[in-house]
C-alpha cells in the first residue's frame, strides 16, 4: 500500500491543478476557522484514501479509492455540483492524464458522489470517491 499511496496523491493532485479547476486544491486545507470569509471558498480537499494490493508473477498493482471533499459557502448547490463535474471531467476514464514516475494508471473511475448541507446551514459539502488501478513499472 504504502508505495502507491503518495504517488496516487500526486497524480491527483497534478492532474486537478492542471485542470483549471473553479477552486482550490488542497492536500492538506488551511486552518479555517468558523466564520471565516466567504473568499476562502470554494476549495477542494484530497481526502481519505484506500489501498487493495493485488500482483501476480509479474506484475505489482493496487485498487486504491481517493476521496475528493468540495466545500462551498454559495447559497445552494450550484457551485458544489459545477467544480464536481469539473473534476469529473477530469479524472473519470482520464487514466493517461494520471502520472507518476515509475507507476502506470490503468483507469480511473467514478464510484461515488454525493453532495451534502452541513450543520452550519450555510456549507455545501461534495464528495467524490474514485477507484483508481495503478501498477508499478
Amino acid at each position: 500500500m504504502t508505495q502507491f499511496a503518495l504517488p496516487l496523491q500526486q497524480a491527483i493532485y497534478s492532474r486537478l491543478t492542471a485542470a483549471s479547476i473553479s477552486a482550490t486544491i488542497y492536500d492538506d486545507v488551511p486552518d479555517l476557522p468558523a466564520g471565516m470569509p466567504l473568499a476562502n471558498f470554494p476549495y477542494v480537499a484530497i481526502g481519505e484514501d484506500t489501498f487493495l494490493p493485488w500482483s501476480n508473477d509479474d506484475t505489482v498493482g493496487n485498487n486504491a479509492t481517493i476521496y475528493l471533499h468540495v466545500w462551498s459557502r454559495y447559497a445552494g448547490k450550484k457551485e458544489v455540483k459545477t467544480i464536481m463535474g469539473e473534476i469529473d471531467v477530469a479524472l473519470d476514464r482520464q487514466s493517461g492524464a494520471l502520472s507518476a514516475t515509475g507507476y502506470r494508471f490503468v483507469d480511473c473511475l467514478l464510484e461515488y458522489a454525493s453532495v451534502r448541507d452541513t450543520n452550519d446551514g450555510e456549507t455545501r459539502h461534495g464528495i467524490l470517491r474514485y477507484r483508481v488501478t495503478i501498477v508499478k513499472e
